[in-house]
């Protein structure tokens, strides 16, 4: 990562705008991963994937959360242009 004044650069593998992400679909991921690793007596579980399902789930959910109070709010933080 490098911060900059007015600009950051992040590498990362994945990445998605707040505004991309389906809030409905993040709700039914967590409600997958909460129930799988609920469910115990399953043995074809793996637990670590649904342990990360399950907090990538909420970070989606917190974003576009977040995301929404800010359009609601309307206020934006002035920002310089995106670059092209």
């Amino acid at each position: 990562m490098e911060v900059l004044p007015f600009q950051v650069t992040v590498m990362a593998d994945t990445a998605e705008r707040a505004e991309e992400i389906d809030l409905e679909r993040a709700a039914h991921a967590r409600q997958r991963a909460q129930e799988r690793l609920l469910d115990r007596a399953q043995e074809d579980v793996d637990f670590s994937r649904a342990a990360i399902s399950l907090r990538r789930s909420l970070t989606r959910i917190k974003v576009a959360q977040a995301h929404k109070r800010r359009l609601a709010g309307g206020s934006q933080a002035e920002r310089p242009p995106e670059s092209q």
